[in-house]
């Protein structure tokens, strides 16, 4: 027979620590059975004692069945048989109780006011210091402590130390009763009786023992469980960190692209001009001047003074040479224009080839100089949307961070702004990017603002979380990577927002200083 789970005798989990399995591990699915099934849903160690509460119930049961029968046998004093009668019918209601209550808590106090009442209500009515001194107080002191805790079970204990110890002696001694003559069925229920309790506390610490097995099952169980989910966790965050580095070098990527692109069609602009320029030029007329002279070299003279057509040739060569000196201007100035595209072109590569370099390594930089890097791998988007840029920046020292991470924050955090724009009706839309100090709290700030569309105030405590996203094609991603980035460079990334159409403000809170710990 496989032993039970902690939840009231359900199978182990796949892969859970199962316990060894003991006879006390058996009789569980028998107790759970007098449960309500909140209790046997309920936390291990609410469950382990009411489970200890049936247990004693039915112990108590069955003793005060013996003590009848012992009474029907020998001769037992009336405030025994009276006392076996009514306890048997309140341990019978606490045992119905308990399959209807959600908390052990009120049977077990019922439990162990009544044993404690009923055993000194007859120590006194019948004066017997026997039964007060017996092991059933003993009985009582353990369910007290285990099932209400040392507080309340004190306040059952008190009035029990105070009958055996001063109440019933003092009342035996003022009533001025003679001894106690003990019957043969009197001493036989006496024995009977601390027999049943010794047993019964002895299987008291038997449950008790197996409660504590069964929540330290559960206890690992959930450990494992939870280990397992921060292991899964673990790997998810590695995961969306991989993701976030591949949304990073796709955002830089498209920057790249994007003005590489730009660029291009400028220079293929500049070069259909030349070409054009070059196809209509007229240098061929200087060829045909050449063959013209070639023709008359031997008669250049009368050609040049004579001839309608040398007459006018040298106004036509002074012509020719301004044109083409014209052309030749105006075909440097375009072949000038090329040459910044294509430096423009090598500087964007060279830029994202050295941010590439240093992904992931800690060095000192420049935080405007990199705010500038991201800008220009992401102008060209912001110009077509005429969407103005401001730059606002103070007089702060470099500080020690991976470009790489601060790079990626700061081009999720253009994305998700220039989304807000385009989305925005602002008709005088903006950006403003501003690099300052909080001098008390030795932290540099960075501040992305916009008009745009802005943050609704309930998403504000949401809008870092995984998957959360408004817009209809995002994925949840870039801010809550952002976040994560930010944290792993000991910063943080916070956003405010007035509300709907009121634009939004993010700001990169990063320290001055790097710790020693983290160098």
């Amino acid at each position: 027979m496989s032993s039970t789970s902690s939840q009231g005798g359900g199978s182990a989990e796949p892969g859970a620590h199962v316990p060894v399995e003991t006879p006390a591990w058996r009789i569980f699915p028998w107790l759970d059975g007098f449960l309500s099934e909140a209790l046997r849903r309920g936390p291990p160690g609410e469950l382990g004692r009411a489970r200890v509460v049936a247990g004693m119930v039915i112990a108590l049961i069955v003793l005060a069945t013996l003590i009848l029968i012992t009474s029907l046998i020998g001769e037992l004093p009336t405030g025994y048989v009276v006392g076996s009668i009514g306890t048997l019918a309140g341990y019978v209601c606490t045992l119905l109780s308990l399959g209807r209550v959600s908390s052990s808590r009120l049977p077990a106090l019922f439990l162990s006011a009544m044993m404690a009442s009923t055993i000194s209500l007859v120590s006194l009515y019948e004066g017997d210091g026997y039964l007060a001194a017996s092991a059933a107080m003993m009985l009582i002191t353990i369910l007290s402590e285990y099932l209400l805790g040392p507080r309340l079970g004190l306040v059952i204990l008190i009035p029990v130390l105070l009958v055996v110890g001063v109440i019933c002696p003092l009342w035996i001694q003022l009533r001025g009763v003679e001894p106690l003559v003990m019957t043969e069925g009197h001493r036989w229920g006496l024995h009977i009786i601390s027999a049943l309790c010794i047993l019964a506390g002895w299987a008291v610490g038997g449950l008790y023992s197996s409660a504590h097995a069964s929540t330290h099952a559960a206890l690992e169980r959930d450990i494992q469980a939870r280990k397992e989910a921060e292991a899964k966790l673990g790997e998810l965050h590695r995961t969306l960190l991989d993701v976030s580095r591949q949304a990073g070098m796709t955002e830089i990527a498209t920057g790249v692209l994007h003005n590489v692109g730009n660029t291009l069609n400028s220079l293929n602009i500049s070069v259909g001009l030349v070409t054009d320029r070059l196809r209509v030029s007229r240098l061929s007329m200087l060829s045909e001047v050449s063959e013209m002279l070639d023709e008359h070299s031997t008669d250049l003279a009368s050609f040049l003074t004579a001839d309608s057509r040398g007459v006018k040739l040298p106004i036509y060569i002074r012509a020719l040479s301004a044109q083409l000196s014209s052309e030749r201007d105006a075909l440097l100035e375009e072949m000038q224009a090329v040459g910044k595209s294509v430096d423009h072109i090598k500087s964007i590569v060279l830029m994202q080839q050295e941010h590439a370099r240093y992904g992931g390594v800690v060095e000192r930089i420049l935080v405007p100089q990199l705010i500038d890097d991201a800008l220009r791998l992401d102008a060209g988007s912001f110009e077509q949307m005429g969407i103005v840029v401001w730059r606002d920046y103070a007089e702060v020292p470099p500080i020690e961070v991976d470009r790489y991470k601060l790079l990626q924050i700061l081009l999720n955090l253009l994305s998700n702004a220039r989304h807000a724009l385009v989305e925005s009706d602002a008709p005088d839309k903006y950006l403003r990017i501003s690099v300052g100090l909080d001098e008390k709290e030795e932290r540099l700030l960075i501040e992305v603002a916009d008009n745009g569309v802005g943050v609704e105030p309930e998403n504000l405590t949401r809008i870092f979380s995984q998957g959360f996203t408004t817009k209809k094609t995002g994925h949840g991603f870039g801010l809550h990577i952002s976040a994560l980035a930010a944290q792993e460079l000991r910063g943080r990334l916070s956003v405010a927002s007035a509300g709907r159409g009121q634009g939004a403000t993010f700001t990169i809170e990063l320290p001055l200083q790097r710790e020693e710990s983290g160098r």
